[in-house]
């Protein structure tokens, strides 16, 4: 039916992306809302649903129009049950039955799925991967994560927590990561760990040193700043070789770099691939190559993705 529509959200560590859209994949409606500070998931089903319900309203649309929900976040959850394990950016550590929250606000099909997933699955239908079958998504942001596209089908694991390239070990000495672990690629390379290094380097009581954010970090790199530099530098390499580990493992044809700290930076792109060419064995970079983009769809890859699933 024509009047029937799919709505989906990614559901971030401060922001929530909502969008409405009919079955052509026609925008009805886009918003950001803000995810409540230290949310628990009662709070977050309750944004979601108080936005959607107004969204429908807006739309002159009854709730009878929702032909689904895909929901994405960033989280190890169990893709079949709809059980979230671990959410560290929401700092939630219990398991919780996301996936049947949603459903008791909703008559209409519900999708669960890890943000990085459905990313790659958004990249793959409609973006930058699309016309590959052996693919990633790699967000670069607050943390770091992977969604793993093999043989044309979103590959989850045994228990739906593949792809978190974000907690190889070993990087750096001593640091603590959110998942509870140490020396995590996430720990000194994402978009956190460089604002830590950066602390530490400059030391926290430098009234010279400014907002040492990762923003801050990269300009003074780009400025010439020999610090900032090395810092960029270590967490660039780090991030080629787990990203090269990937192509060698898996013989990838296409890797998409997504998340905030590698957006509006494309040469970051640029120095990620120079890593994975060389640090990857030769055959599988040079014989099949590995395509080492930007993604097409952010920062709207994962909402699309779970509309993709909607549809499929």
């Amino acid at each position: 039916m024509k009047d029937r529509v799919f709505a989906a959200a990614d559901v971030g560590g401060t922001k929530i992306l909502l969008l409405l859209a009919g079955p052509q994949r026609d925008l009805i409606l886009r918003r950001r809302l803000f995810t409540p500070p230290k949310a628990t998931p009662d709070q977050v089903v309750e944004v979601i649903a108080g936005a959607l319900t107004g969204f429908l309203e807006e739309a002159g649309l009854s709730p009878q129009s929702l032909a689904g929900l895909g929901v994405c976040i960033a989280a190890l959850l169990d893709f079949e049950s709809g059980v979230i394990y671990e959410s560290p950016n929401l700092d939630w550590h219990e398991p919780v039955p996301f996936r049947e929250l949603l459903a008791e606000r909703f008559s209409c099909p519900v999708f669960l799925e890890n943000d990085c997933n459905a990313a790659i699955l958004g990249e793959a239908s409609y973006g930058a991967a699309r016309g590959h079958r052996d693919a990633a998504y790699i967000t670069i942001s607050t943390g770091i994560g992977a969604g793993l596209y093999l043989d044309g089908r979103v590959y989850r694991g045994s228990g739906g927590f593949a792809g978190e390239i974000g907690h190889l070990k070993r990087f750096g000495k001593g640091r603590r990561c959110g998942c509870g672990g140490y020396d995590c690629l996430e720990a000194w390379a994402s978009g956190k760990g460089i604002a830590r290094s950066a602390g530490m380097l400059w030391g926290e009581g430098d009234p010279g040193a400014g907002t040492l954010d990762t923003a801050a970090v990269f300009d003074r790199a780009e400025a010439g700043d020999p610090l900032a530099g090395s810092i960029i530098e270590q967490a660039v390499e780090d991030i080629g070789i787990s990203l090269a580990n990937l192509a060698t493992l898996l013989n990838l044809s296409c890797m998409v770099i997504g998340g905030g700290v590698a957006r509006h930076r494309p040469g970051l792109v640029g120095q990620i691939e120079e890593k994975v060419n060389y640090f990857a064995v030769p055959p599988a970079v040079r014989v099949t190559r590995v395509k080492v983009v930007a993604a097409a769809l952010e920062p709207e890859a994962g909402a699309w993705g779970m509309y993709a699933a909607m549809r499929r």
